[in-house]
Order: C-alpha cells, then sequence, then structure tokens
C-alpha cells in the first residue's frame, strides 16, 4: 500500500505549480513588450516579424503560387497588417521612398514621437530629410509612407511567396506533415 502524501508536500506542489504558470504568464507578457518595444524603435524588428509570420502561415497552411487565390488573399492581408504594424519601415524598405520623394543629396530619417494621454500611449513617425550636414530639409507625410508600405509589402511579399513554393515542392512532402486538405 502506498503511503499518502503529506498535506504539507501537496500545499507546496500547487505553490510551486501556480508559480510556474504564474511565471509562464510574466514571460509570455515580457515577450510581447519586448516585441512591441522593438517594433517601434528598432528599424527591422516589425519588417522581419512580418516576413516571418507570413513564410509560417504560408508554410503550414500549404499556400504556394498552385493556389492563385489563397495566396492573393494571404498577400493582401499580410501588407494590409504590415501596412500599420511596420510604419516604421527599415533601412531596405524606406530607401525607395528616398529615390522617389528626397530632394537632391538628402537622406530620409524617421523618429518616433510618443505621446501619453488619457491612460493611453500613442506612438506617431516622423519622416523627414536631412542634407549632409544634418539640417533638415523637407519632410515625407504618413498619409504618403503609409499606403506606400501597403503596395511594397505587396510587391515583397509576392516576391517571398516564390521561395516558398520551391521549398514546398522541393520539401513539403515529407513524412512527418499531415496529407494536403482537399
Amino acid at each position: 500500500m502506498k503511503k499518502p502524501r503529506s498535506s504539507f508536500l501537496t500545499v507546496i506542489c500547487i505553490f510551486a505549480i501556480a508559480a510556474a504558470v504564474i511565471g509562464g504568464f510574466c514571460l509570455i507578457g515580457l515577450a510581447f513588450y519586448l516585441f512591441f518595444t522593438g517594433a517601434i524603435f528598432i528599424d527591422g524588428v516589425a519588417s522581419a516579424a512580418v516576413l516571418l509570420v507570413f513564410s509560417a502561415i504560408a508554410w503550414k497552411a500549404r499556400i504556394t503560387w498552385a493556389k492563385p487565390v489563397a495566396a492573393a488573399v494571404l498577400i493582401a492581408i499580410t501588407a494590409y497588417v504590415g501596412m500599420f504594424l511596420d510604419a516604421r519601415g527599415n533601412p531596405a524598405y524606406n530607401k525607395p521612398l528616398e529615390w522617389l520623394f528626397a530632394p537632391a543629396g538628402a537622406q530620409l530619417q524617421t523618429r518616433e514621437i510618443v505621446s501619453h494621454g488619457g491612460g493611453s500611449t500613442g506612438v506617431n513617425y516622423d519622416f523627414h530629410f536631412v542634407d549632409a550636414r544634418g539640417q533638415r530639409v523637407d519632410e515625407l507625410s504618413s498619409w504618403v509612407v503609409v499606403p506606400f508600405r501597403f503596395f511594397e509589402y505587396l510587391l515583397i511579399l509576392s516576391a517571398a511567396m516564390w521561395p516558398i513554393t520551391w521549398l514546398r515542392g522541393r520539401f513539403g512532402r515529407s513524412q512527418w506533415l499531415p496529407p494536403p486538405s482537399r
């Protein structure tokens, strides 16, 4: 016959499990905090996240150019989300804006404007062009940047679908994956 556990040991186990669950939730919260802080203040974090999530969804859902309607819907939805999540962009995504709108010899710079009020925090971006001396010469409205980012993501995600399609055809039929849906 098995000896029953003491009530003290049972209580300690329950507290340990509760502490582990609370610690897990804290880690999830910390991950969200770090992601959004990085997406707001660090160039390329949101861009990489959008591409990774797009690739993961396309791979898991088996979406390729063989299913053009599904691919187009996924690309359009991801471009729409990316337009807002990645308004800041990164140096590579902002270069076409420089080529199209910058005065001669100027470079595009992005600055965060963080405002607090009414229990919330808002972040806007100031896109402006600076000359070689660092003097502000012109600015670019977010009303231009955000729609531009949408069309940019349409092109980038459409191009990213090609290697996903190739990889899916080459490596996607492994034994451990479930059969494709019909």
